[in-house]
Protein backbone atom coordinates (compact mmCIF):
# COMPACT_ATOMS: atom_id res chain seq x y z
CA UNK A 1 0.00 0.00 0.00
CA UNK A 2 2.90 2.72 0.48
CA UNK A 3 3.94 1.66 -2.79
CA UNK A 4 0.44 2.61 -4.39
CA UNK A 5 0.65 5.85 -2.21
CA UNK A 6 3.71 6.52 -3.35
CA UNK A 7 2.57 6.46 -7.08
CA UNK A 8 -0.63 7.98 -6.21
CA UNK A 9 1.66 11.15 -4.65
CA UNK A 10 3.87 11.06 -7.55
CA UNK A 11 0.96 11.22 -10.38
CA UNK A 12 -0.18 14.04 -8.68
CA UNK A 13 2.58 16.22 -8.26
CA UNK A 14 3.65 15.40 -12.11
CA UNK A 15 -0.16 16.91 -12.63
CA UNK A 16 0.17 19.77 -10.06
CA UNK A 17 3.32 20.70 -11.97
CA UNK A 18 1.62 19.74 -15.63
CA UNK A 19 -0.67 22.09 -14.46
CA UNK A 20 1.61 24.62 -13.70
CA UNK A 21 3.44 24.97 -16.90
CA UNK A 22 -0.02 24.70 -18.47
CA UNK A 23 -1.26 27.53 -16.90
CA UNK A 24 1.98 29.35 -17.29
CA UNK A 25 1.79 28.95 -21.00
CA UNK A 26 -1.53 30.33 -21.47
CA UNK A 27 -1.06 33.37 -19.04
CA UNK A 28 2.38 34.06 -21.09
CA UNK A 29 0.61 34.07 -24.23
CA UNK A 30 -1.93 36.28 -23.01
CA UNK A 31 0.42 38.49 -21.81
CA UNK A 32 2.35 38.32 -25.22
CA UNK A 33 -1.03 39.11 -26.93
CA UNK A 34 -2.23 42.21 -24.63
CA UNK A 35 1.61 43.55 -25.45
CA UNK A 36 1.36 42.72 -28.62
CA UNK A 37 -1.82 44.64 -29.15
CA UNK A 38 -0.57 47.78 -26.64
CA UNK A 39 2.28 47.83 -29.19
CA UNK A 40 0.38 48.15 -32.01
CA UNK A 41 -2.46 50.73 -30.38
CA UNK A 42 0.94 52.26 -29.63
CA UNK A 43 2.73 52.07 -32.80
CA UNK A 44 -0.69 53.67 -34.55
CA UNK A 45 -0.53 55.98 -32.04
CA UNK A 46 3.21 56.98 -32.40
CA UNK A 47 3.05 56.36 -36.41
CA UNK A 48 5.11 59.02 -38.35
CA UNK A 49 3.51 61.72 -39.27
CA UNK A 50 1.64 62.18 -42.84
CA UNK A 51 4.30 63.16 -45.12
CA UNK A 52 3.75 66.83 -46.22
CA UNK A 53 3.93 66.97 -50.02
CA UNK A 54 1.95 70.54 -50.84
CA UNK A 55 5.78 71.55 -50.86
CA UNK A 56 6.96 68.89 -53.57
CA UNK A 57 8.07 70.32 -56.78
CA UNK A 58 8.99 69.15 -60.28
CA UNK A 59 12.84 67.69 -60.79
CA UNK A 60 12.67 68.33 -64.23
CA UNK A 61 15.76 66.74 -66.30
CA UNK A 62 18.05 69.12 -68.25
CA UNK A 63 16.62 67.88 -71.46
CA UNK A 64 13.21 67.42 -70.35
CA UNK A 65 12.61 71.13 -72.32
CA UNK A 66 14.36 70.11 -75.24
CA UNK A 67 11.91 67.40 -76.78
CA UNK A 68 10.14 67.84 -79.51
CA UNK A 69 6.29 66.94 -80.16
CA UNK A 70 6.21 64.31 -82.39
CA UNK A 71 2.23 64.66 -82.93
CA UNK A 72 1.03 67.59 -85.09
CA UNK A 73 -1.00 69.71 -83.73
CA UNK A 74 -4.47 69.21 -85.62
CA UNK A 75 -8.10 69.62 -84.56
CA UNK A 76 -7.98 65.16 -84.34
CA UNK A 77 -4.93 65.80 -82.35
CA UNK A 78 -6.84 68.21 -79.72
CA UNK A 79 -9.88 66.46 -79.80
CA UNK A 80 -8.38 63.49 -78.71
CA UNK A 81 -6.33 65.73 -76.19
CA UNK A 82 -9.79 66.71 -74.48
CA UNK A 83 -10.74 63.45 -74.33
CA UNK A 84 -7.73 62.28 -72.34
CA UNK A 85 -7.79 65.64 -69.93
CA UNK A 86 -11.75 64.73 -69.35
CA UNK A 87 -11.90 61.26 -69.27
CA UNK A 88 -11.60 60.07 -65.06
CA UNK A 89 -9.42 56.22 -66.27
CA UNK A 90 -7.11 58.14 -68.39
CA UNK A 91 -6.21 61.64 -67.76
CA UNK A 92 -8.42 62.62 -65.16
CA UNK A 93 -6.65 66.62 -65.29
CA UNK A 94 -10.27 68.02 -64.94
CA UNK A 95 -10.59 66.62 -61.53
CA UNK A 96 -7.54 68.92 -60.00
CA UNK A 97 -6.85 71.61 -63.26
CA UNK A 98 -10.83 71.95 -63.98
CA UNK A 99 -12.58 72.15 -67.63
CA UNK A 100 -10.95 75.50 -68.40
CA UNK A 101 -7.70 74.69 -66.86
CA UNK A 102 -7.53 77.36 -64.14
CA UNK A 103 -8.31 74.96 -61.06
CA UNK A 104 -11.49 72.73 -60.43
CA UNK A 105 -12.82 74.84 -57.52
CA UNK A 106 -15.23 72.20 -56.36
CA UNK A 107 -12.40 69.92 -55.89
CA UNK A 108 -9.93 72.62 -54.46
CA UNK A 109 -10.64 71.15 -50.74
CA UNK A 110 -9.98 67.98 -51.19
CA UNK A 111 -6.42 68.71 -52.87
CA UNK A 112 -3.14 69.27 -50.82
CA UNK A 113 -2.35 72.58 -52.91
CA UNK A 114 -4.03 74.80 -55.54
CA UNK A 115 -3.15 72.96 -58.99
CA UNK A 116 -0.86 75.13 -61.81
CA UNK A 117 -3.20 77.49 -63.60
CA UNK A 118 -2.61 75.97 -67.28
CA UNK A 119 -5.18 78.66 -68.80
CA UNK A 120 -2.59 81.42 -67.66
CA UNK A 121 -0.90 82.23 -71.04
CA UNK A 122 2.34 83.52 -69.86
CA UNK A 123 3.27 80.62 -67.92
CA UNK A 124 2.34 78.25 -70.58
CA UNK A 125 4.02 80.22 -73.36
CA UNK A 126 7.42 80.06 -71.09
CA UNK A 127 7.16 76.15 -71.03
CA UNK A 128 8.22 74.16 -74.56
CA UNK A 129 6.02 71.07 -75.13
CA UNK A 130 8.83 68.70 -74.14
CA UNK A 131 8.70 70.11 -70.61
CA UNK A 132 4.67 69.83 -70.77
CA UNK A 133 4.82 66.24 -71.63
CA UNK A 134 7.27 65.46 -69.42
CA UNK A 135 5.07 66.79 -66.17
CA UNK A 136 1.98 64.87 -67.31
CA UNK A 137 4.50 61.98 -67.87
CA UNK A 138 6.24 62.17 -64.39
CA UNK A 139 3.70 64.38 -62.22
CA UNK A 140 4.59 65.47 -58.70
CA UNK A 141 4.82 63.06 -55.49
CA UNK A 142 1.72 63.15 -53.66
CA UNK A 143 0.54 65.45 -55.66
CA UNK A 144 -0.04 64.97 -59.35
CA UNK A 145 -0.11 60.83 -60.04
CA UNK A 146 2.29 60.82 -63.10
CA UNK A 147 0.75 60.38 -66.36
CA UNK A 148 2.35 57.76 -67.74
CA UNK A 149 0.82 55.18 -65.76
CA UNK A 150 -2.52 55.44 -67.17
CA UNK A 151 -1.66 57.31 -70.69
CA UNK A 152 0.59 55.92 -73.61
CA UNK A 153 3.10 58.24 -75.23
CA UNK A 154 1.13 59.20 -77.76
CA UNK A 155 -2.32 59.81 -75.86
CA UNK A 156 0.31 62.52 -73.32
CA UNK A 157 1.37 64.34 -76.47
CA UNK A 158 -2.38 64.74 -77.27
CA UNK A 159 -3.08 66.28 -74.23
CA UNK A 160 -0.60 68.50 -74.61
CA UNK A 161 -1.71 69.87 -77.95
CA UNK A 162 -4.94 70.07 -76.05
CA UNK A 163 -3.66 72.10 -72.74
CA UNK A 164 -1.70 74.57 -75.49
CA UNK A 165 -4.91 75.59 -76.43
CA UNK A 166 -6.43 76.25 -72.51
CA UNK A 167 -3.75 78.68 -72.46
CA UNK A 168 -5.81 82.49 -72.24
CA UNK A 169 -4.35 86.08 -72.01
CA UNK A 170 -5.50 87.32 -68.68
CA UNK A 171 -8.84 89.24 -68.44
CA UNK A 172 -7.95 92.58 -68.08
CA UNK A 173 -9.59 94.44 -65.30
Amino acid sequence: MRNSAFAFLLLLAAAVLLSAAAFASVNQNANSSTTTNRNQNDSRQMSAPTPDFSKNTWELPDNADKTKNPVPTSEESIAKGKELYLERTKGNCIFCHGETGSGNQENLPRLRRKPADISNKERMSSMTDGEVFWKISKGITGIMPAGEKRLTEEERWHVVNYVRTLAKEPAKP
